[in-house]
């Protein structure tokens, strides 16, 4: 559809007069008949009947109006965000990331990205590893943000590091070791294990039982209201260890580890501004986590 002769159909509509849509258009009368007519004899179809009244929608016309208007409102809207796109302020980025990033970072996340840039359409997916890797080679999602470690080279993607996030074991401060000093990974065999993938056979909670949910803050309140030992972020579990309802676990075998946080894309695509904007947002609050 020629959108020049839309709005030339639209005007007429609007005012009833061919002399009046012509002026409004910035267009002769009789360019803007020879529009209409070329239109008319295309579709096989007269869209106005003229006459002393002035010009009256035919039914077909009524029905050309009306998803003439429609697709006018959307060129708008994409001119209007094609302007906006560069900037980042508007557009859509579909991104997924684990659950520990997710409930450390996707709140303040989302409250700056949106603050900054309300037109913004942001779409989170919170996965395993692998059923984000999935998603970025079916292009659902732009990027992955996650653990260097759990997302692993993938033939076809690139990895940008944007910080790293320290991981430690946290059990609540009634813990019976948690006033035991120098620990191994054995010692913590009878206490069950609060995580969010399933522990692996033999694993770090030995035959104990264990809580497996994708949403740290419920593996929080898990570790608080129980005897369960976790693998979490000191930066996630900040307050807790501040205020002292929570310690860390000097445990021999499972030091604290520094783990490279990433952001995994298709190699050789180009990235949006939404996503360069995300990215270096990430990157900033890691920096503010390391220099805490």
């Amino acid at each position: 559809m020629d959108l020049t002769r839309l709005r030339h159909i639209a005007a007429v509509a609007r005012h009833r007069s061919f002399s009046r849509a012509a002026e409004e258009e910035g267009v002769t009368q009789p360019a803007l008949s020879r529009s209409i007519a070329a239109f008319e004899r295309r579709h096989g179809v007269t869209l106005f009947d003229r006459g002393r009244g002035g010009a009256h929608p035919t039914a077909v016309g009524l029905l050309v109006i009306d998803q003439a208007k429609r697709l006018l409102a959307a060129a708008g809207d994409l001119e209007r965000s094609l302007r906006r796109y560069p900037g980042g302020q508007a557009g859509r980025i579909a991104f997924g990331l684990g659950p520990l990033l997710a409930s450390l970072f996707l709140p303040q996340l989302g409250g700056s990205l949106l603050r900054a840039y309300p037109g913004l359409q942001i779409v989170t997916l919170v996965r395993t590893p692998g059923e984000l890797m999935s998603e970025l080679l079916g292009d659902r999602i732009e990027m992955i943000l996650g653990n260097n470690w759990s997302l692993g080279r993938v033939p076809g993607t690139e990895v940008e590091r944007l910080g790293k996030l320290t991981i430690a074991v946290m059990a609540r401060a009634g813990h019976p070791l948690a006033q035991a000093g120098r620990l191994y990974a054995a010692d913590l065999d009878d206490y069950p294990l609060a995580s969010a993938v399933p522990p692996p056979a033999g694993g770090m909670s030995g035959s104990a039982g264990s809580l497996v949910c994708d949403n740290f803050h419920v593996l929080r309140e898990t570790v608080l209201r129980s005897d369960s030992i976790w693998l979490s972020s000191p930066a996630f579990t900040a307050a807790d260890l501040r205020e002292g309802r929570m310690v860390q676990l000097d445990v021999a075998d499972i030091p604290p580890t520094d783990s490279d946080i990433c952001l995994v894309a298709r190699r050789g695509r180009t990235r949006s501004p939404a996503a360069e904007t995300l990215a270096k947002e990430v990157r900033r609050m890691l920096d503010g986590i390391a220099a805490a």
